[in-house]
């Protein structure tokens, strides 16, 4: 069984960070030319062979059209699969909705599940879209900083809670947590839900990088925490991260509560007209088959090295940086404000070439999202970049200028 085709596109990327000027590039490289790219959440890594094999298919047989429902009925059985022997977690088939992606998801949940007009507790940091895509469909987020400790960042259930009592009525939780990295334990899913079923609230749990754990914390889904949990629960969920596929447009809603996969059946096919027919062939390629496993247990192997290479350096040569090992994704989140910046991103992109998140984007301000899923090499070349621009910072301290 192989396992690494192609695991790593060094040979696309140059010693700069910069795309290849011949072909395609991702995203990750092309936005910012010139800067080594560590920003957007998508992995420096090839297909599967299964995956890449299913598109090719697709392609011979020039089945480049509609989704059909043979082929969308094999997707709903390779996501029974998938949930039952990764996570224990039974579903039944009727529960799954297809969207093109989480953040429609997250819209649809916000437009057809919730009443009109409440107000959304978004725990911050929190990936943009979920600050953002609530007031498009007349919600107000009410934003929960979490709180950091010695040992790392934490749901601030007391703010949860007088959000609740002050009316909110859908609580977003991310999990794993996209830009910290934590995975939530039974213990803090379970607090959690207790004080969304004594308020009648709801919860949208985004578990899309659950494939990617990477400390010997496992993933628990949320709706599989208790009844009721399950009771108040849309879970959104994806093969896109974990197997490196968000161009293919295919996610899902997992519907916990009976009349909650009901109510979807109304605009069931308004949604899945917008999801690609190549995801779907994509998405059944990697749960189902055996060599796509041990190619994500390859690349989960090497991001637990990556992120150990990122701890290790921050901790050896970057004092005035805060920063937590990451648990899953493979997104490392750094306080910088120790540097003296509120929009770190700029700086580190304009004077030492490196792209990365700006915190503020996350509600987050001073901090910055690194995107360790690189070539080792690579990200050598991006933390040697870091340390140059905490140096210059340092220096500036003295002289006023940088």
């Amino acid at each position: 069984m192989k396992s690494d085709h192609p695991l790593s596109i060094e040979k696309a990327i140059s010693p700069t960070g910069l795309p290849s000027p011949v072909g395609p590039t991702s995203l990750l490289t092309a936005k910012y030319p010139g800067a080594i790219g560590a920003w957007v959440a998508e992995m420096s890594i090839g297909a599967a062979r299964p995956i890449h094999d299913a598109l090719t298919r697709e392609m011979g047989a020039e089945t480049l059209g509609y989704n059909d429902p043979v082929s969308i009925g094999l997707a709903r059985e390779s996501i029974v699969h998938w949930m039952k022997n990764a996570y224990d977690w039974s579903i039944p088939h009727d529960s799954i909705g297809f969207v093109s992606d989480i953040v429609t998801g997250f819209g649809a949940v916000l437009r057809h599940f919730v009443p009109a007009s409440s107000e959304v507790i978004v725990p911050t940091p929190a990936y943009a879209p979920l600050l953002t895509t609530p007031a498009l469909f007349g919600h107000r987020v009410v934003q929960v900083p979490s709180r950091t400790d010695d040992t790392g960042h934490h749901m601030d259930f007391d703010g949860i809670e007088r959000a609740l009592d002050q009316g909110a009525r859908l609580v977003v939780l991310c999990n794993p947590h996209n830009p910290t990295g934590r995975v939530f334990t039974a213990e803090e899913l379970g607090r959690l839900a207790r004080l969304v079923d004594h308020h009648g609230a709801r919860v949208f749990s985004d578990e899309v990088h659950a494939p990617l754990t990477l400390a010997p914390v496992p993933h628990i889904p949320y709706a599989k925490i208790s009844t009721a949990a399950a009771s108040h629960t849309i879970t959104a969920t994806s093969a896109s991260k974990g197997w490196n596929i968000s161009g293919l447009k295919c996610a899902q809603l997992i519907f916990s509560a009976p009349e909650d996969a009901e109510r979807w059946q109304h605009v069931a096919d308004f949604f899945v007209r917008s999801v690609s027919r190549l995801g779907v062939s994509a998405l059944s390629a990697a749960y189902d088959h055996p060599e796509s496993h041990a190619w994500l247990a390859t690349v989960r192997a090497q991001l637990v090295r990556n992120n150990a290479l990122v701890v290790d350096t921050v901790a050896d040569q970057l004092p005035e940086v805060r920063h937590f090992p990451a648990e899953a994704t493979y997104l490392a989140w750094l306080d910088c404000r120790g540097l003296g910046l509120d929009e770190p991103a700029a700086f580190f992109r304009d004077r030492v070439g490196l792209a990365m998140s700006e915190g503020s984007e996350f509600s987050a301000p001073g901090h910055l999202r690194l995107n360790f899923a690189l070539p080792e090499d690579l990200l050598r070349k991006a933390l040697s970049a870091l340390i140059r621009g905490a140096d210059i910072l340092r220096s500036a301290g003295n002289t006023g200028k940088w």
